[in-house]
């Protein structure tokens, strides 16, 4: 691959802002929307409701959707709770869609169970459910993380209970080669993961990225990753994205997020462990050896959080959830941020998304073809979760 000359995070340089959308539009009563762009125009998307989780899908780039369809076959398991959400992927082929969620196990009360589904994209019809956690204890598994490889692999990482460590989790991983018809024996990956904080998985060359918070010595909670060469079958020792040295006594529910430009790594994470609450962004050139000094993207606001993290073919987005500094004080709603990495290293200025009289939750971004950008994020309306999407193309 060419070599990048441009110094990433040199200086914030302009680069043309995206235009939105004027009002963003409802997609659906429910909460954590999720989007993906397929590159035939076509605009798919998951939200949970009821204690269930719904597909729907868009030919006409979200003006319209098909009605919601239910992707769980066991009435209302799924488990939606802050970063607890659901992820839907496609194969590189876009042939398949793949949905992994948490879910109440009913026959563990006490427990929780990581679950998949899969469906052709032409004819969605998906399928029974399976579950992936392989240890049967009422115990909990949540906060997943998953992704699909360049070679069409499904890894799906969580954070699970069965070692009993008190305020501590394991990070556990299983893998399919053949589109989720079989999974791999469950396999711990790490250990002395924050209990709360998501899982999150990517990948860089021929290499599987997982990111979590950890806990070290001192309640010191950084985000630390593990890395598999060999497709899975062996893990690296923990390595950190960046020495933040937050000390917390508890979980703060906030995991990172992972994507890839090329040979180009970046995480997106939150800390407290500077002067004051913050999103940064780290990257590494070099197979995740190492990452570049961590650069803010949260200036300007207050009580940043939940970031959520894509890449397009030649673009980087990031949105997360925050208070305007410059307006009431810094104590007004929570909107949606967005920020974009141009393949250049050109970064855009911080733009706010949202504007109306609800707060914001956990929002998501895609990115599409031709330009399009697609924000997702959860606003309560009258007592109601309601499911928002925002439209913007690059200019």
């Amino acid at each position: 691959m060419k070599t990048i000359l441009l110094t990433f995070f040199a200086a914030t340089l302009p680069v043309a802002d995206a235009v939105w959308e004027k009002q963003p539009q409802v997609v659906a009563k429910g909460r954590s929307p999720k989007f993906v762009a397929r590159r035939a125009h076509g605009l798919l998307a998951i939200h949970s409701a009821g204690g269930n989780l719904y597909y729907q899908s868009s030919n006409d780039v979200g003006d319209t959707f098909t009605p919601p369809q239910r992707i769980n076959d066991i009435e209302s398991e799924v488990s939606d709770h802050g970063e607890n959400s659901a992820q839907l992927l496609v194969s590189p082929d876009e042939s398949s869609l793949y949905a992994v969620w948490g879910a109440r196990d009913p026959k563990n009360p006490a427990g929780s169970t990581i679950r998949f589904a899969r469906s052709a994209a032409m004819n969605p019809q998906w399928s029974k459910a399976v579950t992936l956690n392989d240890d049967g204890l009422p115990v909990s598994h949540s906060f997943q993380g998953a992704g699909v490889a360049p070679d069409g692999s499904i890894y799906v990482a969580w954070l699970d209970g069965r070692d009993k460590k008190p305020g501590m989790s394991s990070l556990y991983l299983t893998l399919s080669r053949d589109g989720g018809k079989t999974w791999s024996k469950n396999v711990k990956i790490a250990g002395n993961v924050c209990p709360c904080c998501r899982a999150a998985i990517g990948f860089t060359g021929t290499k599987v990225i997982v990111t979590y918070r950890g806990v070290e010595e001192g309640n010191v909670r950084d985000i630390l990753y593990v890395v598999s060469a060999d497709a899975g079958a062996t893990w690296t020792e923990p390595k950190l994205v960046a020495r933040d040295n937050w000390k917390i006594s508890g979980c703060p529910h906030v995991g990172a997020s992972v994507a890839s430009l090329g040979d180009r790594l970046f995480v997106a994470w939150y800390t407290e462990g500077g002067a004051k609450p913050a999103i940064y962004l780290a990257e590494s050139r070099d197979g995740a050896e190492t990452f570049l000094p961590k650069k803010l993207l949260s200036a300007g606001t207050e009580d940043p959080t939940h970031p959520y993290l894509t890449a397009g073919e030649d673009t980087l987005a990031v949105v997360f959830q925050a208070r305007d500094a410059a307006k009431e004080s810094g104590w007004g709603k929570m909107s949606v941020w967005y920020r974009e990495i141009a393949n250049n290293g050109q970064i855009a200025k911080l733009t706010r998304l949202s504007n109306g009289p609800n707060g914001v939750t956990y929002p998501s971004v895609a990115l599409g073809m031709s330009g399009r950008r697609y924000v997702g994020w959860t606003e309560t309306v009258a007592g109601d979760s309601q499911a928002f999407l925002l439209r913007g193309r690059a200019k």
